[in-house]
């Protein structure tokens, strides 16, 4: 009998910079071995992914598709074994609007204490780009079955 794969939904605010980054980069370590997906609590209403983020993944050898932001819903919420929000005012969020899920949300950098992924969406190019690094260091790093204890 084959086991459903567990699954995970990537959360930032808009589902522009971080979360398609994280996703593609969760997609590529681990394959098969888990369902990935990403989403934010409030998208912007524009096709694709941050620019730089786009860039950043080629840069890394990573296959990407087409992404288009996507606003987190009740359909993701009962589907979606755990929600990793990217930082903690995702985390806080996501706690207030959907208290009957808090048992699904954690923080992508839950095993990483002093690693915070800010939003970058108006940071300078350089500083946009040491928040991928510290999203590509926690996806490198990260024991995702820890999230099921």
């Amino acid at each position: 009998m084959e086991t459903a794969r567990k699954s995970f939904c990537i959360v930032c605010l808009a589902n522009y910079c971080r979360s398609p980054v994280a996703e593609s980069l969760l997609k590529e370590r681990f394959k098969d071995e888990y369902e990935f997906f990403s989403a934010g609590i409030s998208p912007l209403a524009m096709a694709n992914m941050d620019p730089r983020s786009f860039e950043f993944l080629k840069k890394n050898n990573i296959n990407f598709n087409f992404h288009n932001p996507k606003k987190i819903n009740i359909k993701m919420l009962n589907y979606f074994d755990i929600f990793l929000a990217v930082d903690f005012f995702v985390l806080n969020k996501l706690n207030d609007a959907y208290p009957k899920f808090r048992h699904k949300f954690r923080s992508l950098t839950t095993q990483f204490i002093d690693l915070n992924i800010n939003d970058p969406y108006q940071y300078q190019d350089s500083d946009y780009i040491r928040v991928m690094e510290d999203i590509k260091y926690v996806v490198q790093k990260i024991d995702l079955e820890d999230y099921f204890i």
